[in-house]
Order: structure tokens, then sequence, then C-alpha cells
């Protein structure tokens, strides 16, 4: 056997060097270390960016999958009509305004309230609607037996009734209002709610 105090290790490979210090590093050991830090970093912002990629994928895939479970509106931000020799003009856009605490109430209060809250439409025709919601948040005309799901967004804006079924059908606004009034006006015709009659 032999013994370890004869044994010799090759300059640069052993563990201490005189006086109990490490021997110095070769360019190729620094470059390994340069390589392998820098490699994770690059790992760690790649890693990162895929994260955000995945979140912005879903985000946009989400909001892709609400916008075809409403397939019976559509929102027009202009529209240009140039009217030919063998096709009617089409019907102008009916014009109506929605407000917080415009209309007064049975109660004596001021409500939230659209300014005309009775349509008509047909199966098959488009009607348009030019909305001036003059509130700082959206409301909604949702009338899930009549296909009609509108978010009314604030400004001016128009958009397009395509009804799916005749008859009478009431309407209601389903975003949170009329706060004050605990949502009074949701449930009343006339202010938050109101009739789609379609033929």
């Amino acid at each position: 056997m032999a013994d370890p105090s004869n044994i010799t290790t090759p300059a640069g490979t052993g563990t201490g060097g005189p006086n109990g210090t490490t021997p110095p590093v070769s360019d190729q050991q620094k470059f390994d270390e340069v390589v392998d830090r820098d490699s994770k970093i690059v790992l760690g912002i790649l890693g990162g960016i895929a994260v955000m990629a995945a979140l912005i994928m879903s985000t946009v895939a989400l909001v892709q999958s609400s916008n075809k479970a409403v397939t019976t509106v559509t929102k027009t931000v202009a529209a240009v009509a140039v009217p030919s020799a063998t096709a009617p003009a089409a019907a102008a856009p009916l014009e109506l305004n929605v407000e917080g605490g415009s209309k007064k109430g049975p109660d004596g209060k001021m409500h939230d309230a659209f300014s005309k809250t009775e349509f008509t439409a047909e199966v098959g025709k488009p009607t348009q609607l030019k909305i001036d919601n003059k509130d700082d948040v959206p409301h909604s005309i949702t009338s899930a037996e009549a296909g009609v799901n509108i978010m009314v967004m604030p400004g001016v804006h128009t958009y397009t009734i395509n009804a799916t079924a005749k008859g009478k059908f009431e309407w209601v606004c389903i975003i949170p209002c009329d706060e004050e009034a605990k949502g009074w006006a949701m449930t009343h015709p006339g202010y938050m709610a109101g009739y789609i009659t379609v033929t």
C-alpha cells in the first residue's frame, strides 16, 4: 500500500496549495464559471418571459371565449352606408341615453335610467341603437330570452340588436347600478329595465 504522504497531484488540480491556499484558477475554469452564471441568468429571464407569454395568451383566450359567448350582439364603431338603387336604405338608429340619477321614482328619489326602455325588433333583421351613456361606468341591455346582451360603454356608441325569438321580452341592466337605492332601478321597467317586442 502506498504511503499517502508520498502522493502528489498535478499542478492546478489539488484542493490546497502551499500554506493552505487555493491554487490559481485557470482561464478555462474562469470561462466555465462565467458561462454557468450567465446561462442561469438567461434561463431565468427566458422563464419569466415564458410565464408572461402564458398569462397574456390565457387572457386573450379568455377574452375571445367571452366574446364568442355573446354571439347575438355586435358593436359598430363606425358605419358607412352606401345606398344602392336596388336595396332599401337602412333605418336610422334609435337614439337614446342612459344617465345616473336622472329620473324621479315613486319614492321621491332620483334613480339611474335609460331615456327609452321599450324597443321593437324583427327576428333576422338587425336593429341599431345609438346610445349616449352619460355615466362613467358601463350598463347593459340584457334579455337572455330574446338573445340580446349589449354592454353599453361610457360615451356615444352604436349597438345592434339581433333578436333570435319572437315575443315580448323583459330586459334588465345586469351591471350593478342605482347603488344609493340598492339597485331599485334595475328591477323596475322604465328605469334600468324595460321590454323588447320582437316580431
